[in-house]
């Protein structure tokens, strides 16, 4: 790694650079309708002209140093003046503009924004301004401004929408599976093999170009969401050409320089590869049926000692090092080619690497009505890889653009950790080792195409796609040794939780969609009509064994089980008086799933006069989903699902003035199962301390939404917005407490709730502090708040009324931003409600296993950068998660569902400590 390090630096040190005489100031022109513009002619005032594309792109060619008037016009539009815009060597000269429809009764109307910043901060919130549904985003320039390192930690930032677990998302308080997830216009799969939620911590913030969440449905848009649809869109056409690098180590607080354990690490594991050496060994057999059989006979038992001598038990050895700081290296190249019969070809490479060593000091506790039965403390040490590249290619051409966008990510993390506590329910003091690690592999690819078919504005779109999902738990290891409370004995190995786990998961997705678009005029207004279809096909294989060590027969030499986890299972202990491998794989531990979804739409898009708009229409999808494993007595278990859905939706626009609007939307949406939710796989997490199951009886759910809201647009950058939001499920899918658990030994199911609803309200505000003095027009503040309330109905005998699984009370986002001369920074801060975490089955003076809670904790992160070496360099300081303060999950006891002391008692809880970093990125402008 340290070599990585001084070739970046030494790479940095020497500029080829070629520089020219001339800058080019490029940008983006697109309607009211975040419609982009062809044709437009933009013009540098006494000076050079273009039109723009069909992406709406135009570039200039430009002296540096001067100050430039830009006058741009299109027919049927208000012309625009743009003055007092610099251009600045090295910098980025970007400047987005909106132009408005021309009023009727002027032959010409200018519109004069006085500064380049003012229209790139107008742009920036006309998206939702005049996005057809309900939506909130951010753009690429917001997130260089964070200290977020992935789209899961930017996720955050968004109204109405928080992070479970550093990367799953929750919108409007509704959980993950609830949400839906895509990038450059292709659905992404489930990333987890326990649950349906994709998980965002795999982008790496710097490759994405802005992310949009859908709130409301739309007909050309999947009809399988309730909280919120995110878009990820990564960089496309690079405005100039440019070579980027940057570096940045952080220091966390609590693990920086301090001890960090482990198992020996692989030769790949620097990389986020495991180089093969935890796989089963070579030659073992391919089914539990074929290891089991050779137990019959005494040379069979030989094989048996052979093949679990095959195994690598070196690998239980714990290596103690040093913590280094969290290291991250990207590298960006965009390159545009301009030909001389008017097409464009770009494209933007992107690699990025970081590695980071965290320790926690985790807290467990198992209790029942009589008090503690269990607690816990666990030593975690997480080493974590991620590895990401993005190739987008590009070519524009009048009314026409092909692009090829890809996109592979690659994410180890080996979490290991040692626990000590006792259990008072079986009297024993535990020793307990494990190397928890997840390998996971995405590539996304898509072949799209934007065509203007006529001058009219007919347009046609297309996207194939394809996605491969692969994720591994190689060598899942557990060791766990007791002794009896206040014995000075040795601890003992215990066989049932001494395990090696190996599961291996591959989903496979290829979708194809497209649209027609047809503008027509009617009433003196434009309007348009919209239609496609999509299919989207998943095929998902599933497989895992489980095995352990058992003494191999009655001569087993006793003083072996008291040996120490690093040579216990030594291959001079395996044979007739020591151990033997066991493997104990269920029926169930292997599935096989295929999905299809096929959809089409019809969508209208209507002004009915000046001041309304109407988007409506209907989608249409058939699902098909089959999935095949076997049972405990190997019955064949087949789950058959075949299912039309209509799919309505409108969003009415009223607009009294041009700044202000009123939304009022309603739809039908679905909830469907993923493959994992209806397999009846077991699988239990030890260092969760409970397990899952699926439910092959698990139906689809229905959810109608409406939603109301008021917004405000004082002037270009600002907004205020308000409304209120209904959802009303039948057949809502939980994760929930399955009613054969015992405290000790937690088993969740996922299972369907009669119905359930959820209420709330949001305000957004989004203000420039000019209005305070002049030194204060470089801040601007941004601050959201989500308030809901939810309540899930369970029918016949457990008639019962709570909150949905994930949902908060509250959520509150607020931030303070600075831009100016070269420095900006941002203060920001985050804060949820409690939320529902694990779904219980707990009566008051009854007893039972209460719902399981997270307690709201304050984030707050701090950014400063700074602009250097003749604005090609930028320094960054950031440090994030300032309070440090805990999560912390509750068993809630009492009827209220916030945490109060000394009556909800803890689950278990952390402190992830603060961590500051030190980054420096530099751009080489290339010819």
């Amino acid at each position: 790694m340290y070599r990585a390090l001084i070739w970046m630096v030494i790479f940095t040190s020497f500029s080829f650079s070629a520089f020219s005489q001339t800058q080019n100031l490029t940008g983006k022109v697109s309607n009211e309708k975040n419609e982009p513009l062809q044709g437009v002619s933009v013009k540098i005032e006494q000076g050079p002209g273009t039109t723009t594309d069909i992406e709406g792109r135009y570039t200039l060619a430009v002296e540096p140093g001067r100050k430039y008037t830009l006058l741009v016009s299109a027919v049927g539009y208000a012309s625009k003046s743009i003055s007092d815009i610099d251009v600045i060597t090295g910098a980025g000269n970007e400047l987005d503009i909106v132009l408005e429809i021309e009023a009727k009764n002027l032959d010409a109307v200018v519109v004069r924004s006085s500064t380049r910043r003012q229209e790139n901060t107008a742009s920036l919130l006309n998206f939702q301004k005049n996005s057809p549904a309900l939506s909130s985003g951010l753009a690429a320039d917001f997130i260089r401004r964070t200290p977020d390192k992935n789209t899961g930690e930017i996720l955050k930032r968004v109204s109405g929408a928080s992070i479970q677990d550093n990367k799953f998302v929750v919108i409007r308080g509704l959980s993950d599976r609830y949400n839906a997830a895509m990038i450059n216009n292709a659905l992404l799969p489930s990333t987890e093999p326990d649950k349906k939620v994709f998980s965002f911590d795999i982008f790496p913030s710097s490759m994405v170009d802005n992310i949009v969440i859908n709130k409301t449905a739309t007909p050309d848009l999947t009809g399988e969401f309730a909280g919120g649809l995110v878009q990820v869109n990564t960089k496309d056409i690079p405005t100039k050409n440019e070579l980027s690098v940057g570096i940045s180590l952080g220091f966390n607080t609590q693990s920086v320089f301090k001890d960090f354990t482990s198992n020996e690490r692989n030769k790949l594991d620097w990389l986020g590869f495991d180089d093969g050496t935890r796989n089963l060994p070579a030659g073992f057999p391919k089914t539990a049926q074929a290891y089991r059989t050779l137990g019959g006979s005494s040379e069979g038992l030989e094989s048996q000692y052979a093949l679990s001598r095959g195994f690598n038990n070196d690998v239980y050895a714990q290596t103690t090092s040093k913590a280094l700081p969290t290291q991250t290296y990207n590298i960006t190249w965009g390159n545009t080619k301009q030909f001389e019969k008017g097409g464009k070809f770009g494209s933007v490479i992107s690699l990025i690497y970081r590695r980071s060593q965290l320790k926690y000091q985790v807290e467990r506790a198992i209790n029942e009505e009589d008090g503690l039965l269990e607690n816990y403390f666990d030593d975690l040490n997480i080493y974590s890889v991620n590895t990401g590249a993005l190739a987008n290619f590009a070519y524009v051409k009048g009314r026409h653009k092909i692009s090829f966008k890809n996109l592979f990510n690659q994410l180890f993390e080996d979490n290991y950790y040692t626990r000590t506590g006792f259990s008072l329910d079986r009297q024993q003091e535990v020793d307990f080792r494990s190397s928890f690690l997840n390998q996971r592999s995405l590539y996304s690819g898509q072949l799209e195409g934007e065509h203007q078919i006529t001058s009219g504005g007919i347009k046609f779109n297309w996207n194939g796609n394809a996605s491969v999902n692969w994720k591994k738990q190689p060598d899942l290891r557990t060791s766990a040794f007791f002794r009896r409370i206040g014995s000075t004995t040795p601890f003992e190995v215990n066989d049932d939780d001494s395990r090696r786990f190996y599961s291996d998961l591959q989903d496979y997705g290829y979708g194809l969609n497209g649209s027609l678009e047809f503008p027509f005029t009617l009433g003196g207004q434009k309007q348009s009509f919209k239609t496609g279809g999509s299919t989207l096909i998943r095929i998902c294989n599933f497989k895992s064994r489980v095995f352990r060590y058992v003494p191999a027969t009655n001569q087993f030499d006793q003083s072996k089980g008291s040996m120490t986890y690093d040579q216990i299972y030594a291959s001079s202990n395996i044979g007739s008086n020591g151990f033997v491998i066991d493997e104990f794989t269920n029926n169930q531990d292997k599935y096989f799933g295929v999905s299809i979804v096929n959809g089409m739409y019809g969508m209208f898009d209507n002004k009915l006069g000046e001041k309304v708009r109407l988007i409506w229409g209907v989608r249409a999808e058939n699902f098909q989903q089959f999935l095949t494993t076997k049972d405990n007595t190997a019955k064949r278990v087949n789950v058959l699902t075949e299912e039309w859905d209509f799919l309505p939706s409108f969003n009415l626009t009223l607009s009294p003035t041009f700044k202000q609007n009123i939304r009022i939307s309603a739809s039908r949406t679905v909830s469907r199962p993923e493959f994992r939710e209806i397999a009846p796989f077991p699988f239990f997490d030890y260092q969760q301390n409970y397990g899952v199951v699926g439910n092959p009886q698990l139906q689809m759910g229905g959810i109608l939404n409406g939603d109301v809201r008021y917004e405000i647009y004082p002037k270009g950058g600002e907004g205020i917005s308000i409304g209120f939001f209904y959802k009303q499920f039948n057949d809502p899918i939980e994760l929930r407490i399955d009613g054969q658990s015992v405290p000790t030994r937690r088993i969740y199911s996922y299972q369907n709730a009669d119905e359930a609803y959820t209420i709330g309200g949001e305000l957004e505000v989004r203000k420039n502090l000019s209005f305070l003095g002049t030194a204060m027009e470089y801040f601007d503040f941004f601050g959201n708040l989500t308030v809901s309330q939810s309540k899930v109905k369970l029918g016949g005998s457990n008639s019962i009324e709570r909150p949905l699984q994930g949902q908060s009370p509250y959520l509150v986002n607020a931030g303070l931003q600075y831009n100016n001369k070269g420095w900006n920074g941002s203060l920001l801060y985050n804060r949820i409600g409690q939320r529902l975490s694990l779904v219980g089955a707990y009566e008051i003076g009854v007893g039972g296993i209460p719902d399981v809670y997270e307690r709201s904790r304050n984030l707050v992160d701090l950014q400063i950068a700074k602009k250097i070496l003749n604005d090609k360099g930028e320094l960054k300081l950031t440090w994030s998660d300032i309070l440090g303060e805990s999560f912390y999950f509750y068993e809630n006891i009492d009827s209220k569902k916030s945490y109060k002391d000394g009556t909800d008692r803890l689950f278990n809880a952390y402190k992830p400590g603060s961590t500051i970093s030190i980054g420096f990125n530099y751009n080489f402008s290339l010819k």
